[in-house]
């Protein structure tokens, strides 16, 4: 088959496949680098952009502080999501967080959390979320990513779930993180002792499918 036609030919039909679910998958022994490329961007096709609407949406965390507990919120936060529930595996996530905007409940915690030891927020303003591995979970969906804060990144797997209503979603998802992965909060509030390590994240986002 004529080399310039055959990519053409692979990623059409990729797509058509894609159209008729109940169809049997196409196999092919012979796809190169190149056509592989093609069938991702096809596929990848089929995830929707949305746009975060700040109404609806947010970043809370709760924890304790010499025992008791406490919780805070970021006001501000923005990201880039592509997803569509049926091929969840073609979604692409980024969440960015404003480490300046951050409230945790009285004037004192305020003050320190940007601080160098803990956020470190004049030299690293913000906080990033990225995922491109995302798979369906029980009722809900699992995505596999990495947290860069203070300069560092972890993997950092969220959980979460998902309602849309038309054009618009909801995600719901909560996930527990150690702090000092990151380097949050030096020594001596390193320890249990003042600050709890364990910081549970409670994330809502309200989106709306771009035309």
């Amino acid at each position: 088959m004529n080399d310039f036609i055959k990519p053409f030919l692979t990623a059409s039909l990729a797509a058509l496949s894609l159209s008729f679910s109940g169809c049997a998958e196409a196999q092919s022994t012979d796809i190169n680098s190149a056509d592989t490329k093609q069938i991702e961007q096809v596929q990848s096709s089929a995830a929707a952009n949305w746009d975060i609407q700040a109404n609806g949406s947010h970043v809370k965390f709760t924890a304790t502080q010499e025992g008791k507990p406490f919780s805070g919120a970021f006001s501000e936060f923005s990201g880039i999501i592509r997803f569509d529930p049926e091929t969840p595996e073609t979604g692409h996530v980024k969440i960015t967080i404003p480490l300046k905007a951050v409230d945790a409940g009285s004037n004192d915690r305020n003050s320190t959390l940007p601080s160098k030891v803990w956020f470190s927020a004049k030299k690293f303003p913000e906080a990033t979320f990225t995922s491109e591995n995302i798979s369906k979970q029980g009722d809900g969906f699992l995505a596999k990513g990495e947290l860069m804060l203070k300069g560092v990144s972890v993997p950092l797997d969220l959980p979460f779930t998902l309602k849309i209503d038309g054009n618009q979603a909801v995600m719901t998802g909560a996930v527990d993180m150690d702090r000092t992965l990151w380097g949050v909060g030096a020594a001596p509030w390193d320890t249990d002792e003042w600050v709890s390590r364990t910081v549970s994240l409670d994330i809502q986002v309200t989106a709306t499918r771009e035309n």
